[in-house]
């Protein structure tokens, strides 16, 4: 009668279940289910990529080639035509386009005869001859392209003192339009009975030729006075073409102030008189009285030099004194020469 195992300690069952013979463990069983899912997901993973791989070619190709279809005027059918590659231009080719035509227009234009400057337009002048100013630029035949307007401008201006302005355009394909403004004559300068040269309001010298509208003449006994740090500068050959940095600055000759002062003492000089420069006591007229009269070359107390001079010359009479000069070139410091 076998032992109860309940009724057995605990040091006897671990000796009888060592006495029973091991059992092998076999490998848990798969279910065929389970295996056929493995499978399933394994192949769809090689489907998929597969799919995706002629996917993409698909696209390619598609991309690449573009189909025709042409009806044939019966119903539900037409002709395929062979596929045609689909060409696609970019940016890229647009610019070099560009560029390209850009070279070819720039070799045509430095090359063409039809690019060469043939026709000079030159407007504006009244005193310049238009000749002149032609012979100087001398452009005809150059290429358009190599005509710097600025360089011109600045080449007119520096060989010619009485073109106050000019400007310069380049007309394709041959022409080159050329707009100045000549200076207009504030005074006449007249030395030792010989017109030297005219005074514009800016105190610009220029030689006289033509016509002017009555420009103030003044009779000196030398040069007028020419402006503080005045530098005659080199003058500009015809025919030459100095460097752009190689042009005279364009700057006054005479001080501005000096032509306002003869402008205000042209209109307070008694009519019948005219216009004096002396080189010691300025400007100044001949009175209706006999003597001369100078009042310097600033109009600075004009006024009250007039006022002055007005009770000197009552004074004189008065002394029926007869001088040759009065000065009135200091306010406060007049004086008279009597004749010796």
């Amino acid at each position: 009668m076998s032992s109860n195992p309940k009724n057995m300690s605990r040091a006897d069952q671990v000796r009888a279940r060592r006495k029973i013979e091991k059992v092998q463990r076999k490998p848990i069983p798969r279910s065929e289910n389970r295996g056929a899912r493995e499978m399933s997901n394994a192949s769809r993973v090689v489907s998929r990529h597969n799919t995706y791989r002629s996917s993409s070619a698909h696209v390619t190709s598609t991309k690449q080639r573009r189909q025709v279809y042409l009806p044939t005027g019966t119903p539900g059918s037409e002709v395929r035509l062979p596929t045609l590659p689909r060409i696609s231009f970019s940016w890229r080719w647009l610019s070099a386009i560009l560029m390209v035509a850009a070279v070819v227009v720039l070799y045509m234009m430095l090359n063409a005869d039809t690019f060469r400057v043939n026709t000079v337009n030159l407007t504006g002048g009244i005193r310049v001859p238009s000749e002149e100013v032609k012979a100087m630029l001398n452009v005809t035949g150059e290429s358009i392209i190599h005509v710097n307007p600025s360089q011109v401008e600045k080449q007119i201006l520096a060989t010619f003192p009485d073109i106050k302005s000019a400007l310069v355009e380049v007309a394709l394909p041959d022409s080159l339009n050329v707009v100045i403004v000549e200076r207009i004559p504030a005074i006449l300068w007249i030395e030792n009975e010989q017109e030297l040269f005219w005074i514009d309001q800016d105190g610009f010298t220029f030689s006289v030729r033509g016509e002017a509208n009555l420009p103030i003449r003044v009779y000196a006994n030398s040069t007028p006075p020419f402006a503080l740090g005045y530098v005659e500068p080199i003058a500009v050959l015809p025919g030459e073409e100095p460097e752009e940095d190689e042009l005279p600055e364009r700057v006054p000759a005479i001080d501005p102030n000096f032509v306002s002062t003869v402008q205000k003492l042209n209109t307070i000089k008694p009519a019948e008189t005219i216009m004096l420069y002396d080189s010691a006591n300025g400007l100044g007229w001949t009175d209706p009285h006999g003597w001369q009269v100078y009042f310097g070359t600033q109009t600075e107390d004009i006024d009250m030099k007039l006022v002055e001079y007005s009770y000197i010359v009552e004074a004189i009479l008065d002394r029926n004194l007869q001088p040759v000069l009065i000065s009135m070139e200091f306010l406060h410091a007049p004086y008279y020469r009597l004749e010796h």
